[in-house]
């Protein structure tokens, strides 16, 4: 177990809750995993949510198959942390490592029906370089939780909560890295 491990749980709307894990990951894994990230292969086609005006908006994703999982070997990295308390009673169904940039546009959305856990994949990030994800209420008015994107970072939720991103400043790193595994009850 390392050090310093933090986990917290965050109460959201309707009774939902979201789960931050700091810490769980080695230094030493999570920079295997930046190089992983970049050099995947990433393709244009990601949209954020359903409404068809934002679908416009496409966002560089890398799709990671099984294979890719393995050779990266995050998941059974995960089974020796407190996270895998998250994945019991779960299939994983897809994982989606996210390229952000400081000009995408971000919208509200959800994952109707899944579970999510999103990882922080940059090593370093700096206050001022924004990037935050943003969780909101039902009426996807009222923003009721913001987490930092804090490098090692894991956040576990039900994807029925409504979220975005906050796109980071041009200060920061041209690429911000998020991967997301996605879960259905089994």
């Amino acid at each position: 177990m390392l050090r310093n491990q933090l986990i917290r749980d965050v109460q959201v709307d309707n009774g939902r809750s979201l789960r931050v894990y700091d810490n769980v990951l080695d230094f030493e894994f999570r920079n295997r995993v930046y190089n992983f990230a970049q050099n995947s292969l990433f393709q244009i086609g990601w949209a954020d949510g359903c409404i068809v005006e934002n679908k416009q908006h496409r966002f560089l994703h890398s799709v990671y198959s099984d294979d890719d999982l393995t050779k990266l070997g995050i998941l059974e990295k995960l089974v020796a942390t407190p996270v895998v308390q998250e994945m019991r009673g779960y299939k994983r169904t897809k994982c989606i490592l996210n390229l952000s940039t400081p000009a995408d546009a971000n919208f509200v959305h959800s994952h109707p029906e899944e579970k999510i856990l999103l990882y922080y994949v940059n090593l370093e990030w700096k206050d001022g370089w924004h990037g935050e994800t943003l969780f909101f209420d039902e009426s996807c008015k009222d923003v009721v939780y913001t987490s930092p994107y804090t490098p090692g970072r894991i956040i576990a939720f039900d994807g029925r909560t409504p979220h975005t991103i906050r796109p980071q400043s041009f200060l920061s790193p041209f690429y911000r890295f998020t991967l997301t595994l996605i879960y259905t009850k089994c």
